[in-house]
């Protein structure tokens, strides 16, 4: 995990990356890193960390490209860059980091950039149908589109849009059903679908509502409220592969939580995660998802005339990473099990085993080979994994379950085929 930048009074241009394994800390260089700075944003390449924007009121439209093996620092560009600006999104899309929106006091944007590190190049995203102006929105990456929606923007919205980068063009999403305008929310991308949830309408008071958005049906539906965590703001969600993770937040500055909730969408339903050895009660803080763990880093507390922590926890359940625990035993190969029952209708068990740490991308297609959902794309340690298929939504017909397993140069690939029956 690589932490960076952010305010502790003043703002600070350094950081550090934490090494699960071990439980230690090693300083990111400042040599030739960008200025001291709030409010930013990063992204993750695959093998280098992107910072751009943020800093005072104004904000900055310099950023740094990091890299962790060599401990060195590279400039972005600012020529054609988008202006100076803070509370902005960006997001990955697997070659090119993708900027929008935010704000420079007091101007709001509705505009961004698209910025390709390979070539140290930036290219203007078209505000033709984009979204109204805002700040504080949320951003998903679908694979081949960005998803914003919600925000600031002279009131809290509930609109929002869909950016094709290839194309570059914007198309709305619905707002029939969607959930009540809000910002400082948090938002997911489960694989098929985004999850927005929590946040605030009117900065005093949190919500504890959200909804599903389907960007293939342009639909919403809501989250359910029964045993979700309470109402609040800036708290963090992790996407585990399966389940949604909030964490933390707080309620207008006055309340701040250490509780959280795990959310299944595939029925509808909420339960709490522990507070036994959990952080101190937070909000702004950092949340990562490992493959198997959360990790929550830093963020800060106004009680007692205010408090930034440098501390943090690492959140651990087999329930949501859909580890199987069977005593000691390691599995001897890899292994992609046929699901369980089938035909099924409307759910089915999906079963693998790792004998290494890997990297496991586990995939369900139509029969046309086009993809449904992405149900595992993130490391996991060795053991064995369920992981339940919710097809509720999905026609009658024959699908295609394929994983693709990479560790230390071993490759695994297999493929079962599933039958839905309704």
């Amino acid at each position: 995990m690589i932490i960076w930048g952010g305010g502790n009074g003043p703002a600070v241009n350094t950081g550090g990356i934490y090494s699960l394994s071990t439980d230690t800390w090693i300083a990111t260089s400042t040599v030739n890193a960008p200025s001291v700075r709030q409010n930013h944003t990063a992204v993750w390449t695959g093998s280098k960390m992107i910072i751009w924007g943020g800093n005072g009121n104004q904000g900055t439209n310099t950023g740094g490209i990091y890299d962790p093996t060599a401990d060195s620092w590279t400039a972005t560009s600012t020529i054609n860059a988008p202006s100076h600006r803070i509370y902005h999104t960006a997001v990955w899309t697997g070659s090119k980091m993708i900027v929008w929106g935010g704000y420079s006091w007091p101007i709001v944007f509705n505009t961004g950039g698209i910025y390709d590190p390979v070539t140290d190049s930036w290219s203007p995203t078209s505000t033709t149908n984009a979204p109204s102006e805002r700040g504080s929105a949320s951003a998903v990456w679908t694979g081949n589109r960005l998803i914003i929606w919600g925000g600031f923007g002279g009131g809290a919205l509930n609109s929002g849009g869909i950016y094709d980068p290839i194309t570059d063009t914007w198309t709305q999403t619905s707002t029939i059903n969607a959930p009540i305008g809000r910002y400082l929310h948090t938002a997911i991308w489960t694989g098929s679908k985004m999850i927005i949830w929590g946040g605030t309408n009117n900065g005093v008071t949190g919500l504890n509502t959200g909804g599903i958005y389907d960007p293939s049906s342009d639909n919403w539906v809501p989250t359910s409220t029964a045993n979700a965590p309470s109402p609040r703001s800036d708290q963090t969600a992790d996407w585990t592969g399966s389940k949604m993770i909030v964490w933390g937040g707080d309620s207008a500055n006055v309340t701040y939580f250490n509780t959280g909730g795990i959310y299944n969408p595939s029925d509808n339903t909420w339960s709490s995660t522990t507070i036994v050895n959990a952080p101190d009660a937070r909000a702004y803080h950092t949340a990562i998802w490992t493959g198997n763990k959360m990790i929550i880093w830093g963020g800060y507390s106004f009680v007692n005339n205010g408090t930034n922590f440098n501390t943090g926890g690492i959140y651990s359940n087999p329930s949501v990473t859909g580890l199987i625990t069977k005593g000691d035993e390691i599995p001897k190969t890899f292994s992609l099990f046929q699901n369980y029952p089938n035909p099924f209708n409307p759910s089915t068990q999906i079963k693998y085993s790792l004998p290494f740490s890997s990297k496991v991308t586990l995939i369900v297609y139509d029969i046309l080979g086009r993809e449904i959902i992405k149900l595992v794309n993130s490391e996991q340690k060795a053991g064995y994994y369920s992981i339940d298929l919710d097809a509720k939504m999905y026609a009658s017909g024959i699908y295609i379950c394929k994983i693709i397993v990479l560790s230390e140069g071993r490759y695994f690939e297999d493929k079962k085929k599933m039958v839905l029956i309704k």
